[in-house]
């Protein structure tokens, strides 16, 4: 293996050989580099304290920040890299953070500490070699994930690390190996002491990996310890002649098969959730009435309870709102696009799509729906039909002029916009007088 680091963190690295200090490239761009890709962002190890670092690059060079951990952010021509003293860390009291971390004496006690062999190796940017004392490059050569000691002392001391496995598991294509799969699975009960931005910022990672179908069907019960409506779905047989898989399959495939959106993704995860409890049963086979209605509801509750942004929250329940019937008529887009603009009705398009691919024999007739959505969104587009409040050729004032106040205006421009929706012509002298006759009929 070879290493061909910037001339800045190389340069960086010299300072501290200069100054009779060691000095170690390590965590994720070792890795990423092994596997051909390019690192975004390099940490350093060394046997210099973080006061000894900050003598040798400068007080107005660094970034104390994480001090306490024996790190300092040092800046260089292409951003900051972190250098951190050699340290283990002992009694890890909340499954998450160490009590107590102590400076090491070697780069092999400082990878000691470490998750995963993969992420256990260093580059020695003196002697331009590569440190690998649990075999980590083998490991990735066999596409196998590996826990660094015990796995199950691992997890305890940071059980974020199994949902980060599973993570490099979604990224790279690994394998854990029967040892770390057992502790993963055993371990999955400590990720409740974890907070819910982590547990969310990995999900989110999670998802965007090219094997992530792969991943959620091995361990949805992992992902159920945080997302318990997941449940229900592993093993229910949705009895109807679209679907060959169980609920959870379908969903995870249509994760696997969506574009790499972390909206449309987080949607598609999301987006049969509450099928189990829609089911009915009569001559014809399996039916969900209402499910895309009870999923969005779902939806919405367990990203309130992750933390997620508003935004997001919202943007994806509209999406899992829509999804169960692709709009076949310019009304009915006209009135989709009252709610999404149009880069979301776009990505409303993938959902479907990713939707329609993962059914049995990917549903042809679906795709010939999708596509006269696709037509009549890009009328819209071109021609650019009224579609929002904002489009109609009346305005609050103009309410306003005629006798309407406060929520009454929000209320009479909806109904206007429904109308010319219908087919009313966008002009005001049309649409002002059937104002004052909603007036007249509403408050007189």
């Amino acid at each position: 293996m070879t290493f061909h680091l910037p001339d800045s963190i190389q340069n960086m690295c010299d300072m501290l050989y200069d100054n009779q200090f060691q000095a170690f490239i390590v965590g994720g761009c070792v890795r990423d580099a092994f596997l051909g890709l390019t690192p975004h962002d390099y940490d350093i190890a060394t046997n210099a304290t973080p006061e000894q670092i900050t003598q040798i690059f400068g007080k107005e060079n660094c970034s104390e920040y994480g001090r306490a951990f024996g790190t300092v952010g040092v800046k260089y021509s292409g951003g900051f890299a972190e250098i951190t003293t050699f340290r283990t860390e002992t009694d890890y009291t909340d499954y998450r953070h160490p009590a107590t971390v102590l400076f090491a004496d070697s780069i092999f006690d400082d990878l000691a500490r470490r998750d995963f062999t993969c992420n256990a190796m260093a580059w020695d940017a003196q002697h331009h070699q590569l440190v690998d004392p649990f075999g980590g490059e083998q490991d990735l050569q066999n596409k196998i994930l590996r826990c660094v000691g015990v796995p199950s002392a691992r997890f305890r001391e940071d059980a974020l690390r199994i949902l980060r496995g599973m993570r490099f598991c979604a990224r790279f294509g690994l394998q854990p190996d029967l040892l770390t799969d057992s502790a993963m699975r055993a371990s999955a009960f400590q990720l409740k002491y974890i907070s819910a931005e982590r547990i969310f910022s990995e999900l989110r990672a999670m998802l965007m990996g090219d094997y992530i179908t792969d991943i959620l069907i091995r361990y949805p019960e992992i992902l159920a310890v945080r997302i318990p409506e997941i449940l229900p779905c592993i093993t229910f047989t949705q009895h109807t002649h679209w679907h060959d898989f169980t609920v959870w399959e379908h969903i995870a495939r249509t994760v696997g098969n969506a574009p790499k959106n972390l909206t449309v993704r987080l949607a598609m995860l999301f987006h049969d959730i509450a099928k189990p409890s829609c089911f009915t049963w009569d001559e014809k086979g399996g039916h969900f009435h209402g499910h895309a209605q009870k999923s969005a509801e779902s939806a919405d509750k367990i990203l309130l309870r992750l933390k997620s942004d508003n935004y997001t929250r919202k943007l994806v329940c509209k999406l899992i709102f829509y999804h169960r019937e692709t709009p076949q008529n310019l009304t009915s887009v006209r009135k989709i696009l009252s709610v999404l603009d149009y880069d979301e009705f776009a990505l409303l398009i993938q959902v479907l799509d990713a939707d329609r691919i993962s059914k049995l024999n990917g549903d042809p007739e679906s795709r010939a729906k999708i596509d006269r959505a696709e037509a009549f969104f890009k009328v819209c587009k071109q021609q650019h039909l009224c579609c929002h409040v904002k489009d109609l050729d009346i305005s609050g004032n103009d309410l306003l002029s005629i006798g309407f106040q406060g929520k009454q205006i929000g209320m009479v421009l909806d109904d206007l916009l429904e109308s010319v929706i219908s087919g009313m012509p966008n002009r005001k002298e049309i649409l002002l007088p059937l104002a004052e006759e909603f007036y007249h009929d509403l408050f007189c």
